[in-house]
Formats: C-alpha cells, structure tokens, sequence
C-alpha cells in the first residue's frame, strides 16, 4: 500500500510536472525570440530554492514540484499606461499571438515525438488486432443491435476502424450515445446503430457494448511454472478442445477453462500437424488462461514511418478528444468523465510500475490533452487570450483593461468551479475504489 502510494505520487510529479513545464518553455522560448523581457522562469511554483540570474531573467527552482510559470514583463499593465516595447503587451498581435500558441504548441510537438520515439523503440502488439467479434455478450447492446460473432467493424460514425483499439475507443467515448456502424458480415455489409451502457471503472465513466475480441486458440507463449507450463504446452501449439469440448477461439477457450478452475483439465493439442492430449494442473489465483498468452510481435518502426504513425494516431486522439468536448456542448456528457489529479496519480503510478514504455505513452496522451484544453477559447487559459487578441484584431481596437479584467475574473471563477467539481467526484471515485 505505502510503496502504491509512494510510486504514485513520484509518478504523478515526472508526469505532470514535466508536461507543464514543457509548456511554459515553449512560452519562454517564443517570448525569448521576440524579445520580450522575461523576469523569471521557475520549475516548479511557490517559495523560490535557489537559481542563477543572467540578463533580466531569474532562472529558478522552486519549492512545488508540478510543472512552472513564466513570468513577462508587462504582461499585466495599469489602466492608461503604454507598455514598453520589450513588454509582452508593447509586441504586436501577432507575436503575442504565437508566445501563447507556443505552449499548447510544445505539448502537441511532444506528443508527436514521444510516440515516434515508442515506435522507433518497439512496442509489443497482439498479431491478431482486427476489429472481429469474438462473442457477444445477450442481452447487451451490442447484442440488441443485431452484431454477432464474427461480424468485422468497418466503421463507426463514418470513422474509419482498423484496429480492436480503433472499435473499442469508439465505443468507450459515446455512454449513452448512439453509435453508428458498418459491418462486414461474410461477403455482405450492413449497418446498425449501437447505443453503448454507460459504466464507471476505475478510468472513470466509459460505454460499454459487450463485445469480446476475436482471437485464435495458437499458444504465444507460456509463462514459466504455469499450470500450461508444467502440463507441457508450448509456444507455436494450437488448442483444439478442453475436456471433450471443441474450441476455436480464446473466449471459447477461456470459458472452458473457468468451468473447472480447481480441477485439472484435458486438453486436445496441435503440434507440427500431430494432435496430442495434454493434461494441465488446477488453475493459480487471477490466472484464469493458466499461463497461456496469445500471440504477441514487436511492432517497431523506422524513422520516417514512425513519426508518420505518430502523427496520425494523434490526429486520431484529437479526433476523439473533440467527441468528448462536443458532447459536453451537447449536454450528453458529464464532468465525470473528466480525470482529476488523484486519478492522474493513480494511473501514472501504475503505468510507472508496468514500465518506462507505458510512462511514456501515457505521457504523450497526457501533453495532447493539455496542448488540446489550451487552446479552448476559456478565459484564463491560452485559448482565452488568444480569443482575445482575435476580437481585438477583428474589431481593430484593443479592449479596455476593465474588461479584460472582468472577462479573466468571470473565466477564473467558471474554471475553479469546473476543477472543484472535478476533485469532488475525484476523491468520491476513489474512496469508493478503495472500499472494494
């Protein structure tokens, strides 16, 4: 529990703090560009540790360690007075323009570079990740919608599905929410409209449409003192039946399987084109396959295609990310569906325990989103002053500070409310997490 803890908070500070400090030095080094005078650049916020001096800039480290601030001159100017040029509001529309962009800008660019960098580096993939049903659970709405086993997702609300991840995102950003697809069932296709549950676990609230992916019964690999292990199976073999019963896919497999968790099971094998019976021992505690994976490959790019497939799938998150900002909009969303910073924690504290990969993957997600909600036109937010200077630029006037100040008071009240509500359900969420 203490090292869970312990973890979760040392992951939650790299995570977060890296990210939000990558932001401000994309501010930092736009407004370094333009020359706008910067009195101090801090990692991290509250009581000043210690740091250097050099120009007009106190380059610091400070006492929290999440994220850091930029600090311009005359970013905030009395009413009546005329900035200076080498102040941020004495530069062009323009230049103040691209200093806020270049933060969102920065975590949109390490997104993109982190996932090359995972791609270029590996990651370990299931071969068999087409959209295909394995089962389909009654009663459910995938069920109600008239999909069966086998059927392949073509599309789902005219998007393009290409992966089980492809479907399953899909299907998880729409609770409650009519999902439109196309189906390949044998040589014909059809289209039907699934209306996913609506279900909280512990990433927060998610759609649902009880479906299980396909995949075939070939062994990958056996872990080393399994049941599967001890009972002789190996990698490259095929399960054909479990006690008597034939099975064509892991679902059919696994099913077979949990019927007699406490007792050994017989197994029909293929092997280099024999068959052979095998017997496995009772199954360990949460080992429900006894140590039987499928298939896996290590999916690893060079360069040029790598950062090609980074590019897309962000092109893809943010794709879904619109989905959820436009059903808040929509009013068929709701705040919860929004990770507070203990669920932040929480996640990153397991990724950093499942392996620096998973970090760095979360990590990417994490800067697109913030490069994402930046760049809403939200008063206090970059997108806000951005919105501003826009209306300035349209209306060829700058607004008076009264304004100004009214709008960023009005947005700063509307976002500490949001975030209130979202720490509440937070800390709710995972109070009841603990309890089970």
């Amino acid at each position: 529990m203490f090292y869970n803890l312990a973890t979760n908070l040392a992951a939650f500070v790299i995570v977060l703090g890296f990210l939000i400090f990558v932001h401000e030095a994309g501010h930092f080094l736009v407004a370094k560009l333009f020359r706008v005078r910067v009195l101090v650049f801090s990692f991290g916020f509250g009581r000043r540790l210690f740091g250097f001096q050099r120009g007009e800039t106190d380059y610091r480290l400070s006492l929290i360690p999440l994220g850091g601030y930029v600090r311009m001159a005359g970013d905030m100017p009395e009413e009546g007075q005329t900035p200076a040029p080498d102040e941020f509001l004495g530069r062009p529309k323009w230049q103040r323009f691209l200093i806020l962009f270049a933060g969102p800008a920065m975590n949109v660019l390490v997104a993109i570079l982190f996932l090359t960098w995972l791609n270029m580096a590996g990651i370990e993939v299931l071969k068999e990740d087409r959209p295909v049903l394995g089962a389909v659970i009654e009663g459910r709405p995938a069920d109600k919608a008239g999909l069966k086993i086998g059927d392949r997702i073509l599309e789902a609300n005219g998007q393009r599905i290409d992966t089980w991840d492809d479907l399953k995102l899909s299907i998880s950003l729409h609770p409650n929410t009519p999902v439109r697809l196309r189906v390949q069932r044998g040589d014909t296709e059809l289209t039907t409209v699934v209306v996913p549950e609506k279900q909280t676990t512990e990433y927060g609230i998610t759609g649902v449409a009880g479906v299980q992916k396909f995949l075939s019964t070939e062994v990958g690999r056996v872990v080393e003192g399994s049941p599967a292990a001890i009972g002789g199976v190996r990698a490259g073999d095929k399960i054909i039946s479990v006690n008597g019963k034939e099975v064509s896919q892991l679902v059919d497999l696994q099913e077979q399987l949990e019927k007699s968790p406490r007792k050994p099971v017989s197994l029909g094998i293929e092997r280099a084109g024999a068959v052979l019976a095998l017997t496995l021992p009772e199954a360990k505690p949460n080992d429900p396959l006894r140590g039987i994976f499928p298939p896996t490959t290590m999916r690893k790019l060079a360069l040029i295609p790598a950062v090609r497939d980074s590019i897309d799938q962000n092109i893809k998150m943010v794709r879904y990310a619109w989905v959820v900002i436009s059903r808040l909009f929509k009013m068929q969303g709701s705040v919860k569906e929004f990770s507070g910073p203990i669920d932040i924690a929480r996640i990153s504290g397991e990724m950093l325990r499942t392996g620096w990969k998973a970090v760095v993957y979360l990590m990417a997600g994490i800067s697109l989103q913030l490069g994402i909600m930046n760049l809403l036109p939200i008063p206090v937010l970059d997108g806000g002053h951005i919105a501003i200077l826009a209306v300035e630029g349209v209306a060829r006037r700058d607004l008076s500070m009264a304004v100004k100040e009214r709008i960023q008071q009005i947005g700063f009240a509307m976002l500490a409310a949001l975030m209130l509500v979202v720490l509440y359900n937070d800390v709710i969420k995972n109070l009841l997490l603990l309890r089970q």
